[in-house]
């Protein structure tokens, strides 16, 4: 199964039993109240978001991310924001935990945009464009996996212009 806010939560609570884990409330001191981060782990300063498809295509909800985000580093917290098209693996615990953790997870999904309903990047706007720019650098060693199933969905469609805008059609080139 593929992840989604809910599992990861699910994923979070498996393997840290002992960690006190906050879902979806107010971080105390945050200037607006009604921004409640995904997941937040106090002891750690750690909060970890996941984006769905709606970070990518909404330009408000992607400036309302960089503030929260803003707000939640004033506060001393480090932000993980997943993007949708990731999977749950060790490597992607050690970017989330740090290098020396001792979590491991079998990844048993793949990376990039392989569910039939995913949103693909031709549908994103500008600004969740630029973003996925970032979060394919951040997200460095997952990058081939990513293209290879925007690769996989061009030939599926027929259409490279259905999966991605033409900024982004470089990505495909051989």
């Amino acid at each position: 199964m593929y992840l989604t806010e809910k599992r990861l939560g699910e994923i979070f609570s498996k393997l840290l039993p002992e960690e006190e884990i906050i879902h979806d409330k107010s971080v105390p001191n945050s200037k607006n109240k009604r921004r409640r981060p995904d997941y937040r782990f106090v002891s750690k300063k750690l909060i970890v978001e996941f984006d769905g498809d709606s970070h990518y295509c909404k330009a408000k909800r992607i400036i309302d991310d960089k503030e929260k985000d803003n707000d939640y580093i004033r506060l001393g917290y480090q932000v993980v924001r997943i993007p949708y098209f990731i999977q749950m693996n060790d490597e992607l615990l050690g970017y989330i935990f740090g290098k020396n953790h001792n979590l491991q997870f079998e990844q048993v999904y793949p990376h990039g945009f392989i569910d039939k309903k995913a949103i693909l990047p031709a549908d994103f706007c500008e600004l969740g464009i630029d973003q996925f720019k970032e979060d394919l650098n951040k997200f460095h060693e997952f990058k081939n996996e990513i293209i290879k199933s925007l690769q996989d969905k061009i030939s599926e469609l027929g259409n490279v212009n259905l999966v991605l805008p033409s900024s982004l059609q470089y990505l495909v080139r051989t």
